[in-house]
């Protein structure tokens, strides 16, 4: 998935003609950047899974087979990608503040899902946090808000 992602990257500065289906990039960079949270720790837990296929469904409206492809594509894929840029320019581009805010929500919800906040994970947040310009409050906010969901 992060190689058709790059892919599209390419061709789209090269000029040449593609068909962009902007919903479609924005579920696969969101699958791909929540697929960053879970194996931050070197490790997927079978919760962090569950909670990458309940968000996806959840916030795109997809059906269960499709959620569960995205996130396996996802971490298949994972280790091809090359930096964060490339993925948090597409949100910049394509993202509302609150879409921003919902996204970095997602990814402390994953990081949550096993019960422990790895300090890999904290720091991935902060960063894409910081490279799609969501302010620092939002930021707490998302941290807080992921935070009571998971314990309620």
């Amino acid at each position: 998935m992060l190689r058709q992602i790059r892919k599209l990257f390419d061709q789209i500065g090269q000029g040449e003609s593609v068909e962009v289906r902007t919903e479609k990039d924005v579920r696969m960079i969101s699958a791909a950047l929540m697929a960053e949270i879970a194996t931050a720790d070197q490790k997927v837990d079978e919760r962090e899974r569950a909670a990458l296929i309940r968000l996806l469904r959840e916030h795109y409206e997809l059906d269960e087979e499709t959620a569960l492809s995205m996130v396996e594509q996802a971490l298949a894929d994972r280790h091809e990608a090359t930096s964060l840029y490339e993925f948090t320019q597409t949100v910049n581009d394509n993202f509302s503040e609150r879409d921003k805010y919902l996204l970095v929500k997602q990814m402390w919800l994953v990081a949550f899902a096993d019960g422990e906040i790895d300090a890999f994970e904290e720091h991935l947040i902060r960063r894409v946090a910081e490279l799609i310009y969501l302010p620092h409050g939002l930021f707490t906010r998302a941290r807080a808000e992921a935070r009571d969901e998971d314990q309620g």
